[in-house]
């Protein structure tokens, strides 16, 4: 029976979009397994109550995401997109602090975003079709990114030529583009959320918390919140394929699942995490 379903799912998207979108799930998605294990590290859970707390906060903010995103299907994709963008620069910007940090940050997220749009528009146009319908509100709002991100691209170009500093992150920003520009859409954003993005959080949140666990309750606590994660995928796009048809059911369920999870995650990593770490 797995045999059959695998098999469906490579026909309804092809080996290199079935090939990234397991990617993203068996390596990508993960990395967001440890956020109990950092509200436990950020005192979350001196108390059960305290942690049934957080537990029950995260769930009903993944909640509300979707039935926003259900709701407000453009807008909600256009709001994906920023965070995402704010999300994935921040943890890649080479500043620490200032206004140079968030400008490194829009180039570097932004290239993500604008990057795989542009280069891949049709292909694009038709994964975004499938978690809104009407796309024209959200390629007015990328045309509009476009500007801003360039514009932040020509900021870190000028301020490394200057400074003599950041001249590594416009080689990584180089190598991104031509990336992106190369592969179809969904491998080059596996590619970057999983062996980029995901690669350097899961450093950083390692190394943080190995001083307090160790590493066999690090992995039980993935493990938990990954398989959870996969089980309620595969219930959703069980239920929704005989409507949206399979590969639009995998698409919905892979994105907006993200989205559903980028939020909590972010508000914990970037919001208090990050944060608490440069004390």
């Amino acid at each position: 029976m797995i045999a059959d379903y695998l098999s469906s799912f490579v026909a309804a998207l092809g080996v290199v979009n079935f090939a990234a979108l397991i990617f993203v799930a068996a390596i990508g998605l993960p990395h967001g397994a440890f956020d109990a294990a950092i509200a436990i590290h950020l005192g979350y859970a001196r108390r059960m109550t305290s942690f049934v707390g957080f537990l029950i906060i995260y769930t009903l903010m993944a909640v509300v995401v979707v039935m926003v995103w259900l709701s407000f299907p453009a807008l909600s994709l256009i709001m994906f997109l920023i965070i995402s963008m704010l999300h994935f620069g921040i943890g890649d910007a080479r500043a620490q602090s200032g206004r140079m940090r968030y400008v490194q940050a829009i180039a570097h997220g932004g290239i993500l975003v604008v990057g795989i749009s542009l280069f891949h528009r049709a292909e694009t146009d038709q994964i975004y079709g499938y978690l809104v319908g009407d796309t024209s509100l959200v390629w007015a709002a990328i045309n509009g990114l476009t500007v801003v991100v360039a514009g932040c691209v020509v900021i870190c170009i000028w301020h490394a030529i200057k400074r003599g500093k950041g001249l590594n992150g416009l080689g990584e920003m180089a190598g991104l583009l031509l990336l992106y520009y190369l592969l179809p859409p969904l491998l080059g954003f596996a590619v970057y959320f999983c062996l980029v993005h995901s690669a350097r959080h899961l450093a950083t949140v390692w190394h943080a918390l190995s001083r307090r666990f160790n590493r066999r309750r690090l992995a039980i606590h993935a493990t938990g919140f990954t398989l959870a994660s996969w089980l309620a995928g595969a219930l959703v796009i069980g239920y929704s394929a005989d409507i949206l048809g399979l590969e639009a059911a995998i698409m919905r369920t892979v994105f907006i699942g993200l989205a559903a999870l980028t939020v909590p995650h972010m508000l914990l990593v970037d919001g208090v995490f990050r944060r608490r770490e440069k004390r």
